[in-house]
């Protein structure tokens, strides 16, 4: 296993998480060597029409990203056979899962995908070196931060690789739990947030008195709760899918969601005195 320097692997290094088990490193593991991690460019999808007599094409639907691939290669020393077939059943345990793995890598710390490992086969070098490489499917496309807004005020000193250029983040403190009034909610994503219309994850907690209204002032999206909320209450809109107490409770609503844009969003929450606290994964191409 790489050791940790102050809060960074000496070289790159293949982490996976499983899913509920510990995240596990990959380098000089038991003469299994980590070399490197491809990730395939975003996968664009677009639908083209053609009109009789007109040049060209004209763009039908918007453009989505389909599932990508990301390539993990290996360099593997073995002492025997006996040692060569055990080390393939560790191999296989460790990529082999009937859930998503979170994967990422030390060179960008702080940004992974879940994927599925795809079969591999193991290329004799010699009759001690082998070479393999593992494909993983990514099915959502995207990458994501490892950290969550919810995981928002950070303490830089113990969670370091959020200071990671590719997360987008101000130069500022961010904290996406807010009083009722005028607030602002920051999205360091490369995509909008679109709970309805891409399924993108978004939880937003009210806890507090009133009849809350959310409205999002930039995009015009707004949220409200037409009964009177006590302090014992907690309203969950998850998605587009609001629950009270962990009961669904949309007929109380306006039918509403949140889009939260790219970059700063200003908000507006009234009728209620609480809190509104905002739970979203960052999403990446």
């Amino acid at each position: 296993m790489a050791i940790l320097t102050n809060g960074k692997y000496r070289v790159n290094t293949l982490l996976l998480k499983p899913n509920n088990e510990e995240e596990f490193a990959i380098q000089d593991y038991h003469g299994l060597h980590f070399l490197d991690l491809k990730i395939s460019s975003p996968q664009t999808q677009t639908t083209f029409i053609s009109n009789s007599g007109i040049d060209g094409q004209q763009q039908q639907g918007p453009i989505l990203y389909g599932a990508r691939t990301a390539t993990a290669n290996f360099y593997l020393e073995v002492i025997d056979e006996v040692d060569f077939e055990t080390k393939c059943h560790e191999l296989y345990n460790k990529f082999f899962h009937r859930q998503l793995t979170r994967v990422r890598q030390t060179n960008d710390i702080a940004r992974c995908f879940y994927g599925i490992a795809k079969p591999f086969d193991i290329t004799h070098i010699s009759y001690l070196d082998k070479t393999f490489s593992v494909e993983f499917d990514i099915p959502s496309a995207y990458l994501y931060s490892v950290i969550r807004s919810s995981d928002f005020p950070v303490d830089i000193k113990k969670n370091p690789y959020v200071l990671s250029n590719n997360l987008n983040l101000p130069f500022e403190d961010l904290n996406y739990t807010q009083h009722e009034g005028s607030f602002k909610i920051f999205n360091p994503s490369d995509f909008d947030i679109q709970p309805y219309e891409q399924n993108h994850e978004l939880n937003i907690r009210l806890k507090g008195n009133g009849n809350p209204t959310l409205i999002n002032k930039d995009t015009g999206y707004s949220f409200s709760y037409n009964k009177q909320l006590i302090e014992s209450d907690t309203l969950i809109l998850k998605g587009v899918h609001p629950f009270l107490n962990g009961n669904p409770c949309e007929i109380d609503t306006n039918h509403g969601s949140i889009i939260l844009q790219k970059g700063w969003n200003n908000f507006s929450l009234t009728g209620f005195t609480g809190t509104a606290s905002f739970d979203f994964p960052f999403i990446y191409l």
